[in-house]
């Protein structure tokens, strides 16, 4: 079984059809999507729709998501830059997609995976999981049923231990990074973004997982060209900063 991991696709159209016909060639059996899809970029509805399109996905919910079904509490949670343009975002999302969203769970399992936006522990709450930080890293593992644990939110490809400290050496996951699980060690992993990478590299980054030799792959999409989503942002009344996010 092959299944491609991705998060953070934030209305991001262009890099979201790359992807897809990247994998179509990748022999994937599943499809994980760690939420949101939307915010921040240009094209809500249509991310959605392609996403809803999609044969065997499984979609969470992503804060994001619950930001658009609840402005009231986001303006307190998020900061203006994001509150801005999910305000834009839910002015703009067709009925039919926000009662997808309104569906959506906020996590799911595929042994021995499973799966969330931020963290297993109070998922609603949005946390952030980083390297080093023990006390969330700590809690994320415990309320975990799975031995792996893959969370998308800080936009960062990423592969912990228990303790919070990198398994891989590397600081920078370049197309091909690649790690073969045990079968017995807890891990923490994250895919990084499809629509807005923040790992100072304009590719986005997704994952592959071989259930046939336990692999984990980070792979980057080459013929993505952030300057054309960027241009977009810019035709509209999305704030600027974020045209600035794709390539700078």
């Amino acid at each position: 079984m092959r299944l491609a991991i991705i998060s953070d696709v934030h209305s991001n159209l262009e890099a979201l059809e790359i992807f897809l016909d990247t994998i179509s060639l990748q022999r994937v059996d599943r499809l994980f999507c760690l939420g949101d899809s939307i915010g921040y970029g240009p094209n809500p509805n249509e991310c959605l729709e392609l996403i809803r399109s999609l044969d065997e996905a499984v979609v969470l919910m992503g804060n994001h998501e619950s930001a658009a079904l609840n402005l009231g509490e986001a303006r307190w949670q998020m900061n203006p830059i994001a509150f801005k343009a999910i305000v834009w975002t839910e002015q703009r999302l067709t009925k039919a997609n926000m009662d997808y969203i309104r569906g959506l769970p906020l996590s799911a399992e595929f042994d021995p995976w499973a799966f969330f936006h931020a963290s297993a522990y109070r998922p609603e709450r949005w946390d952030y999981i980083r390297p080093k930080d023990r006390l969330k890293v700590g809690l994320c593992v415990e309320f975990a049923r799975k031995r792996i644990v893959c969370v998308g939110h800080t936009h960062q490809p990423m592969l912990l231990d228990t303790n919070g400290d990198p398994v891989l050496a590397a600081s920078f996951f370049s197309d091909g990074t690649s790690y073969r699980e045990d079968r017995a060690s807890k891990l923490i992993v994250n895919p990084g973004s499809i629509g807005q990478p923040r790992d100072h590299v304009s590719r986005p980054s997704y994952i592959i997982y071989d259930s046939s030799d336990r692999t984990i792959t980070w792979h980057r999409l080459s013929d993505y060209d952030p300057s054309v989503t960027a241009e977009k942002i810019l035709s509209t009344d999305l704030p600027s900063e974020l045209a600035y996010y794709l390539t700078g």
